[in-house]
């Protein structure tokens, strides 16, 4: 601060707008900016767009005045190196150079120097399994709960996904990571949890995966979306691995029942008999409506797919040609998958539903 202050009298006339430079810098770091806020608001001053390397990341970032933010497609010219290695930022000003852009620069370096190493000790610290399993645990009281998020990274009212991940989870936590997705993890019992702060369009899930997906919640709710999620993972399957608590409506009253109560209802054991053929043409048919579409949608004759039905209908003791009978149907894979899925652990938090 005192170099660039004695620097100030070679500008003469442009040394009051270099202070309210050096006061605007230093104000975002009091503010505890994040590094996209840091990056927009230099955009703004400048007039221009700026960039940033993060070499952790290997991320490069730009953003222009508008708050249009991309990836560049090639290096700038004139770029300032940030000290320890932690990256590089730039200014792409078109024409000729404004006269403040060199301490608009230093000072854009200097805070971006700080916002990284915050970030960077912020990520480490939010890295600690213990603090997610306290956010999502139903026993952490609301104080300690909202220290816990924003140790993670996240405020406590802002929105929030918890998704349960069945194990093994395909590596999907690092890839929401790497899309740049704020993305905590742990692992608890035999499942991943994963808080998100993302609505998550199922685009980004990973093949494979078996996911729950809780609603979106404020943070300071998150064990609410956790058990959401949890509940959502008992219903995937095969043919559905990635299942959302706001789709499933009243079945999600089905998870409570206990195992020997789903066990006993004949529909139910039936179901469980059929070969995976069979049960692959009733889900076809219950999901499509009719046997034409069905047989479109397994990429089989009407005719073979008739008659998978009527070994179905046979096995199973009931029409499937009826909408009422689809629907008992469908309700009877879907507790059956219930009872597929092995059931999460008493103990693990946040068991009640949101």
């Amino acid at each position: 601060m005192q170099g660039l202050l004695l620097r100030l009298s070679t500008l003469d006339a442009d040394a009051e707008s270099a202070v309210r430079v050096i006061a605007y810098f230093d104000s975002l770091l009091r503010d505890h900016v994040s590094v996209p806020v840091l990056l927009a608001a230099t955009a703004r001053l400048a007039q221009c767009p700026v960039g940033l390397s993060d070499a952790a990341t290997g991320r490069r970032t730009r953003t222009s005045p508008d708050g249009a933010v991309d990836t560049p497609a090639s290096s700038p010219a004139e770029v300032r190196e940030l000290s320890s290695g932690l990256g590089s930022v730039w200014m792409e000003r078109e024409g000729p150079a404004h006269g403040l852009d060199e301490i608009v620069l230093e000072r854009y370096a200097a805070a971006a120097e700080v916002t990284l190493e915050r970030a960077a000790a912020l990520a480490q610290a939010g890295q600690d399994p213990a603090l997610v399993e306290l956010v999502l645990s139903a026993e952490t009281g609301e104080a300690e709960r909202a220290r816990a998020l924003r140790l993670l990274g996240f405020a406590p009212s802002a929105p929030l996904q918890a998704l349960a991940i069945a194990l093994p989870d395909h590596g999907l936590a690092a890839g929401l990571r790497a899309m740049g997705h704020q993305v905590r993890e742990a692992r608890i019992g035999d499942t991943e949890a994963v808080l998100v702060a993302t609505n998550l369009p199922d685009s980004v899930l990973p093949d494979g995966a078996r996911v729950g997906i809780g609603p979106a919640l404020p943070g300071a709710r998150a064990v609410e979306s956790w058990a959401g999620a949890r509940t959502a993972l008992r219903f995937t399957g095969p043919h559905d691995p990635v299942m959302r608590w706001s789709e499933l409506g009243p079945l999600a009253l089905f998870a409570d029942l206990p195992d020997a109560a789903l066990g006993g209802q004949p529909d139910v054991r039936a179901m469980e008999r059929l070969g995976e053929e069979a049960t692959a043409a009733v889900r076809a048919l219950c999901l499509a409506g009719s046997i034409r579409g069905a047989a479109t949608a397994m990429h089989l004759h009407h005719s073979s797919m008739a008659a998978r039905i009527a070994r179905a209908e046979s096995a199973l003791g009931f029409s499937l040609a009826d909408a009422p009978g689809r629907l008992r149907a469908h309700l009877a894979l879907a507790l059956a998958r219930l009872r597929a899925t092995a059931a999460l652990k008493a103990d693990e938090p946040g068991r009640q539903r949101p």
